[in-house]
């Protein structure tokens, strides 16, 4: 009676355990991965550009598993009121951002990582943006939408940023 009773406390711990400690689900895919962002907003997360910081986010977290850097393709395509978050301080303003342009560095950041930052250049001639007052590194696409069309028919994941 005494073996049932611990088997039955045994059983009983193991659940609770289970219950406390849920599984994480590694991650599968650890080559070759294709990402794009859709950022259509310059919208701030911990004071720098939402898409900018889950890019570093994103990376990071590849990083910490053991992912190498060469095998992530991260690609951030802006366009819409996104825009001012890829170009200097005196376009900010133009385009009505209050304050002064805070992804410097971030941005300076994943490009030296790899990640592709690219605008489009409809967005850019729409709002009146030339191509001197783009941030360094960032890279014109024809239109975000031919482009985000042409990474996902290239298996890209596709994630918006809104």
């Amino acid at each position: 009676m005494m073996l049932k009773h611990l088997f039955i406390y045994l059983f009983a711990l193991t659940l609770t355990a289970a219950a406390a400690e849920p599984e994480v689900i590694p991650i599968q895919v650890r080559e070759n991965l294709r990402i794009v962002y859709q950022v259509t907003d310059d919208a701030q997360h911990e004071g720098v550009n939402k898409g900018l910081f889950y890019a570093r986010k994103l990376i990071n977290t590849y990083q910490k598993h053991g992912i190498a850097a060469d095998q992530v393709h991260l690609h951030l395509v802006y366009h819409g009121t996104g825009i001012a978050a890829v170009v200097n301080d005196e376009a900010r303003k133009r385009l009505g951002a209050e304050a002064a342009n805070p992804n410097g560095d971030i941005l300076a950041e994943l490009i030296k990582r790899g990640v592709q930052i690219e605008l489009c250049e409809n967005t850019m001639q729409q709002k009146g943006v030339k191509p001197t007052e783009l941030m360094a590194g960032v890279k014109l696409v024809v239109g975000a939408f031919p482009r985000l069309i042409d990474l996902q028919l290239q298996g890209f994941a596709y994630i918006k940023f809104e």
